[in-house]
């Protein structure tokens, strides 16, 4: 629950720092939360690191879309700031202090790591690319009615 609210407050604060203001702000934030509870929930049903992160970061990417879409307002107001709190901060960390203390497990944490960059990769562009090909679809449509 913890890292939940964290999630809201973390995606808030750059949400702050990015002058978003209202409506944007408070949405921009319940994206972030969003996509921690997807994580959470992922990991809670013995996920790997991958499919986790690319679950919750599909999330995030496609509300951020939807919400960009609803409020005529650029995707990345909702997106870089609900992005902020799936980073792998910890595990970027622990990779690089075991690697200078030159313990066992850095390959471990490296390898634990890169599946969530990858994942939360993956699940942009996956988004991405759906959200771009409904758009053409609905683009492609309107203009045959016309």
């Amino acid at each position: 629950m913890t890292g939940i609210i964290g999630a809201f407050a973390g995606a808030l604060g750059f949400a702050c720092m990015y002058n978003l203001s209202g409506r944007n702000l408070w949405l921009a934030a319940f994206n972030g939360m969003m996509g921690q509870i997807v994580y959470v929930l992922t990991k809670a049903a013995d996920w790997n690191e991958f499919a986790a992160m690319a679950t919750a970061s599909l999330t995030v990417t496609l509300l951020a879309e939807l919400l960009a879409r609803i409020f005529c307002s650029p995707v990345t107001a909702y997106l870089v700031c609900a992005l902020i709190p799936l980073v792998p901060g910890k595990g970027i960390f622990e990779t690089i202090r075991c690697w200078i203390l030159d313990y066992a497990d850095a390959g471990g944490w490296a390898r634990i790591t890169f599946l969530q960059g990858a994942g939360i990769a993956a699940g942009c562009l996956i988004a991405a690319g759906v959200a771009r090909t409904l758009a053409g679809y609905r683009k492609q449509k309107k203009e045959a009615a016309s």
